[in-house]
């Protein structure tokens, strides 16, 4: 069954002269003396600076005024109970999170295998190579700093190495942090499959663990380099896209966990974010990220710059499109939160002589129900009222146009 179109009606409007401290709903005065005035939010972005006037409560001018200049249409909407939600939207920066580097800790040699920038490197597959000697990627925290073989001390290196062995179809057994027998058996069945000579150890340097796969961004060695250990041979990130925003400090606060909105460099698509990380120091953009920047009361660090907090936004990476990397964004961040409330479209308050706000509910003898307003959100036009006979489903007038 479709909907029959809204009923629409002509009005009067005629300029309202704003005083020097009205910041509010501007309201235009109507029509026939009525003491009710239809208000437009700046705040919400709508031009909707519109007059209704009433004549015993109607719609329609009151007979003998002068002819309209101005032509309103009216329609209805309805009180909704909703969830509405006032948001500060800032600039941040699209990204991989994570900077990581491996670095190699064979013997000097000459670098004979190297990844280009852009290829993702993943565990069990081969990061570069010393003098043909390859140095595989495994996932861990604890960076390798001694040989695997059997009679080693245990520690969480070793609990790493027998994890990885499992997630690679090598099963060690329990990741016991043991280097026994059964871990021995595992290197030596990884080593056959990887047609490498089979030994049941793991020297310092064939192995290097980071935390994921690496998003490789910068070799800072050329092919045919002589490295020595511990030079950084490949950089990357994470495969995890974030958004870095940088705060004011003392400006809008965040907490991690907290839900925001991306709005993606399109301008129109956004996606969801969550807040997983926010600095604990206030730096400047000079001092960087090692740097701190005063106190955290929004006071200026050296050269007269803001202070700043830095905040890590996670959103899913299938929500980003291919190669979009160090690209702006916009983020909308909740500031208040109302649930549960009734809401109208702002379009449908009307405001009064002494300095309050109505509705008009629908119909040529519709009533006039004083409302107070609450929460206004921006992002869907709506605004919180209260008010006696109110109810959701009520049908109300809303100005069009």
């Amino acid at each position: 069954m479709s909907t029959p179109p809204p009923d629409t009606v002509r009005h009067d409007t005629a300029p309202h002269d704003a005083g020097p401290h009205d910041t509010g709903p501007r309201p235009r005065a109507s029509a026939g003396g009525s003491p009710y005035r239809r208000p437009a939010l700046a705040a919400a972005g709508v031009a909707c600076a519109v007059a209704v006037g009433y004549a015993g409560h109607q719609l329609w001018p009151a007979v003998g005024h002068p002819a309209p200049r101005t032509a309103v249409q009216v329609a209805t909407a309805r009180v909704v109970r909703t969830d509405l939600s006032a948001r500060q939207d800032v600039a941040g920066t699209l990204s991989y999170q994570g900077q990581f580097s491996a670095v190699s800790e064979l013997d000097p040699g000459v670098l004979t295998a190297l990844p280009a920038p852009g290829d993702v490197i993943r565990r069990g597959q081969p990061l570069f190579a010393v003098s043909g000697q390859p140095v595989t990627l495994l996932y861990g925290g604890v960076p390798a700093w001694r040989t695997f073989s059997a009679g080693m001390s245990p520690g969480p290196d070793v609990r790493e190495l027998q994890r990885n062995l499992a997630a690679l179809g090598f099963d060690p057994g329990s990741a016991d942090g043991e280097f026994g027998w059964s871990t021995q058996l595992a290197v030596e069945r990884w080593q056959q499959a990887r047609g490498m000579t089979v030994t049941g150890t793991v020297p310092l340097g064939t192995v290097a663990f980071l935390p994921g796969p690496l998003l490789v961004t910068t070799t800072p060695q050329v092919l045919g380099a002589l490295v020595t250990p511990g030079a950084s041979v490949v950089s990357g990130t994470s495969l995890t896209p974030g958004v870095q925003v940088e705060l004011s400090a003392g400006g809008p606060a965040v907490h991690p966990g907290d839900r925001v909105l991306v709005t993606l460099p399109d301008g129109t698509t956004t996606v969801p974010g969550t807040v997983t990380a926010v600095g604990r120091v206030a730096t400047t953009p000079a001092a960087g990220a090692g740097g701190t920047a005063g106190a955290a009361d929004g006071a200026s660090g050296s050269g007269g710059q803001a202070a700043v907090i830095a905040v890590t936004i996670t959103i899913r990476a299938a929500a980003i499109p291919a190669g979009l990397d160090q690209a702006p964004v916009q983020v909308a961040i909740t500031q208040q939160q109302a649930n549960g409330v009734l809401a109208v479209p702002v379009t449908a308050l009307l405001a009064t002589a002494d300095g309050g706000y109505a509705l008009q509910a629908a119909g040529p003898h519709g009533r006039l129900i004083p409302v107070a307003t609450g929460l206004f959100d921006d992002a869907t036009g709506l605004v919180a009222v209260t008010g006696d006979g109110l109810t959701a489903g009520l049908p109300v007038a809303v100005a069009q146009g």
